[in-house]
């Protein structure tokens, strides 16, 4: 169930990816997907800058200048504009959530599916091609595949599509069987 600002959140994704989609130069909605992606990292990673933004003594035309200056030069005039109306919305909040939603967005447009494969050892260049072409062929969708290890698993896999979650773990099987035997 969504809350209301993930419906914010959403909006302007959909908002902003339209927009994307329908000016001129080609592939313009990966390069604002990476300038949101970029924008909202920089802002999770200074307590600083999300001080100055939150912080109410300051005029929003001061934080509107703050943040075309920051960023004017390093993102797309589209991506700018968005950061301009979240700042005049008083919506910088967002930003996070919003960059979330639209990749996912993009993602679904480009019929690209986003899996998480947590491994307890760390996989080989063939063997890791080999599962992104197996995966791929079964879902008959491009896959981004992201992969870290997790040496708590003592052996195997887990595996997160979607919603849904493969566990192929030693970890998982030892689980089980230790389940069985304290019901007996």
């Amino acid at each position: 169930m969504k809350t209301e600002l993930e419906g914010v959140a959403s909006k302007y994704a959909e908002a902003i990816l339209s927009l994307a989609i329908k000016s001129s130069p080609a592939g313009l909605d990966e390069v604002v997907g990476k300038d949101l992606e970029g924008i909202s990292a920089t802002m999770q990673q200074s307590p600083e800058l999300r001080m100055l933004l939150g912080h109410p003594s300051i005029p929003a035309e001061q934080k509107k200048a703050f943040l075309v200056s920051l960023f004017s030069k390093k993102v797309n005039e589209l991506t700018l504009r968005l950061i301009e109306l979240l700042n005049d919305k008083r919506r910088l909040d967002l930003l996070p959530q919003i960059a979330n939603r639209y990749h996912a967005l993009l993602n679904q447009r480009k019929q690209i599916v986003t899996a998480k494969l947590v491994c307890s050892n760390p996989l080989g260049d063939k063997a890791l091609a080999d599962i992104k072409a197996r995966l791929g062929e079964h879902l008959g969708k491009k896959l981004d595949l992201d992969v870290s290890v997790d040496q708590t698993l003592l052996g195997g896999f887990l595996l997160k599509l979607g919603d849904q979650v493969i566990d192929g773990s030693i970890k998982a099987k030892l689980r089980a069987i230790e389940k069985t035997l304290l019901s007996v």
